[in-house]
């Protein structure tokens, strides 16, 4: 299935990608009150000596967020194919509980797309404005996602707990550990794209097919 490697590329490029992003944010715009934290400006000496951060660069900065882009759109797609790909096992709720996740995900696409592909004066905060709101619109919908897999699915509780506590985990808790966005919000939804890519936790075994009475899809 192609979805779940596209996925977990997409995730492996947005964490590949964050730490040199975030550092290029706090290079051009950071001041007293915003600084990295201690792991990453641990990070800043190697990243300029291989040539990948240049202090200061506010094109710089915009170009990784083009590339932040482009990583987070692989990985959305990866996703909607691994969505799709399981369709079939999904009652009319878990569709609309996925549906729901991926608009989200979907504004965050749409808010960085304009914070970085566009010039300022076309629409000033509003990409950031977008991008902060289709986060913390993710954060519910996971919620809300782990719920229906629980229930309309049968997934086991901790599966559905941690799927329902990704998106909070990943926007409050990834916020405080990178403290820029998008990349700190986005860092735990690449991190869980890339595993869940790799491990494919969506498979069942074939006593649960035939209790659905539907073939199994890989």
């Amino acid at each position: 299935m192609w979805g779940r490697w596209v996925m977990a590329l997409g995730g492996l490029l947005v964490v590949l990608i964050t730490p040199a992003f975030a550092l290029s944010y706090f290079g051009a715009y950071g001041d007293e009150y915003q600084a990295p934290h201690d792991w990453l400006a641990a990070l800043q000496d190697p990243l300029v000596s291989g040539g990948a951060l240049d202090p200061g660069s506010t094109a710089q900065y915009d170009g990784y967020g083009l590339m932040y882009l482009g990583a987070w759109v692989i990985g959305l797609v990866g996703l909607v194919g691994v969505v799709g790909s399981q369709w079939v096992r999904f009652t009319e709720r878990l569709r609309r509980a996925w549906s729901a996740v991926i608009a989200t995900l979907a504004l965050v696409t749409v808010g960085v797309f304009g914070d970085y592909a566009l010039p300022d004066e076309v629409l000033g905060f509003i990409g950031f404005v977008l991008t902060g709101v289709g986060f913390l619109a993710a954060a519910v919908m996971f919620l809300l996602l782990g719920r229906a897999l629980r229930r309309e699915l049968g997934t086991r509780r901790r599966a559905a707990w941690t799927v329902g506590a990704l998106g909070i985990v990943s926007v409050f808790g990834g916020m405080a550990l990178v403290g820029h966005i998008p990349s700190g919000p986005g860092l735990g939804f690449a991190v869980a794209a890339l595993v869940a890519g790799l491990a494919r936790p969506w498979r069942v075994g074939p006593e649960r097919w035939d209790s659905l009475s539907i073939d199994p899809v890989d």
